[in-house]
């Protein structure tokens, strides 16, 4: 099919609120349009623009509600958005936790969770299927996961005609299959699965290190710059960690150590955890890649990188358990002022 997908497209000019990884908590994100002075149609009094850093869906109560007003808004002029991981995900078809109210509706869910209609699965992929990687100006740049040099370059050359973002990433596993194949990884792998896989779901077992899987984990994010941009750079971890319910052989990579350019960055994807979120977020998603710096403190080489996702996707999990689901906060970063505006009013400058 067609595409007018453009990967890398301008940001709005003038007064932005970015606004971080939403995940289907529709009141949280009603919440926050008030917090920031906007109407329920997106306008706003001072001419202020919204911009989302994806991960609209999945883990929340209503997808379908969140993804129908940003595309309205999006329609209308009054918002940008970019791609998620979790979007691409919809896109792939491919089931994840969190989000079989698209890819598997008739299933059960964990928490209470909107379903996709086959009306509403068909008027609205077309609008994710729009969606860019990258949203840039002169001054800022907008990306949901990573800004890896390599794989932005390689991303600026490619030309969508007749395929979508999620073609393109297919490619792109294809490719990699094939070289993993015949380096023989693909059949080191194997032997390794076969005496592992029983285990690596099991918290209790004390775990095996497994480098080919390690490798070939890696080259399927490294290789693939839709990965990249879209859920961040790994490698090999040299040791097995527990995340997400398994033991993993590759690590995440706290690429804004080495971003050495000008131009800011502002991301999403990478839940932030302070306070109880600490505590319980933990041991579900791995190690927390920001624990030397302050919820409200840009980062990196330069200290011009920030991180707008306050781990609002685990607000479900928090309400069915009886806690404070304002441990886990949706939040929006407001430019020129760089100020961050949190769904239950708190508000602080970044610092450096």
């Amino acid at each position: 099919m067609s595409t007018s997908t453009q990967l890398f497209s301008p940001l709005f000019s003038g007064p932005l609120d970015i606004i971080g990884d939403v995940h289907g908590e529709i009141d949280a994100l009603t919440a926050l349009f008030r917090q920031l002075g906007y109407s329920k149609d997106g306008a706003h009094p001072d001419g202020r623009r919204l911009v989302f850093l994806g991960d609209l869906v999945d883990r929340g109560p209503d997808s379908p509600a969140v993804l129908h007003l940003v595309r309205e808004l999006v329609e209308n002029g009054r918002a940008q958005c970019i791609l998620g991981n979790h979007e691409l995900n919809l896109l792939l078809d491919d089931q994840k936790h969190g989000n079989s109210w698209w890819t598997a509706p008739e299933l059960s869910t964990r928490h209470p969770a909107a379903r996709i209609t086959p009306a509403d699965k068909a008027a609205l992929t077309p609008f994710l299927e729009s969606l860019p990687l990258v949203l840039e100006r002169e001054d800022l740049r907008v990306v949901h996961a990573c800004w890896h040099q390599e794989a932005v370059a390689s991303l600026r050359k490619v030309e969508l005609v007749g395929e979508t973002v999620a073609d393109l990433y297919k490619r792109y596993v294809r490719e990699t299959n094939e070289r993993l194949s015949e380096q023989g990884i693909l059949s080191a792998v194997k032997e390794e699965w076969q005496e592992i896989n029983p285990r690596i779901s099991d918290r209790d077992w004390v775990p095996v290190y497994m480098p080919a899987k390690a490798e070939l984990d890696s080259r399927f994010q490294m290789d693939n710059p839709v990965a990249v941009l879209t859920s961040g750079a790994e490698r090999p971890a040299g040791e097995p960690f527990w995340a997400g319910g398994k033991w993993r052989m590759a690590d995440r990579v706290k690429w804004w150590e080495e971003y050495a350019e000008d131009v800011p960055v502002i991301m999403g994807h990478y839940w932030r955890r302070f306070g109880e979120a600490r505590i319980f977020l933990n041991d579900q998603y791995g190690p927390d890649l920001f624990t030397s710096i302050g919820p409200h403190q840009w980062m990196g080489k330069r200290a011009n990188v920030y991180c707008v996702d306050f781990s609002v996707g685990a607000r479900a999990e928090q309400r069915a358990q009886g806690k404070d689901e304002y441990a886990c906060k949706l939040a929006a970063l407001r430019v020129p002022e760089w100020e961050v505006v949190h769904d239950d009013g708190e508000r602080e400058p970044i610092e450096n």
